[in-house]
């Protein structure tokens, strides 16, 4: 009975550990534009409130290994997103193309 639960231990460490943190998986994939200060607890909420309101596809079982990963993540995710905040303030009002715009106004030395 206890290599059982050792074996379910390790899978839903795996499972969760090949998951990837919520924060940086939502940084990876969100665009400049709609970049917004939370990002993982957004993406925590976000496909949680897929899983129980029925929009994914996979069997229950899986729904539920994934919502109770999700949920696991939430702490962490809320940890990394308040530590990283001030980074995402800096990106929400400091656009990429802000030194190509500035250098376009600068006059010209002819």
């Amino acid at each position: 009975m206890k290599s059982s639960i050792e074996i379910w231990a390790v899978i839903v460490l795996m499972s969760f550990l090949m998951s990837g943190c919520s924060s940086i998986r939502a940084r990876t994939v969100t665009p400049d534009k709609e970049w917004a200060v939370y990002p993982g607890i957004r993406l925590d909420a976000k496909e949680t409130g897929e899983i129980f309101s029925g929009k994914r596809s996979e069997p229950n079982w899986v729904k539920g290994l994934i919502a109770a990963i999700l949920i696991a993540d939430l702490p962490f995710s809320t940890v990394f997103d308040t530590v990283a905040a001030p980074y995402d303030l800096y990106r929400i009002y400091t656009p990429k193309n802000a030194d190509a715009s500035e250098s376009s106004r600068q006059p010209s030395t002819r």
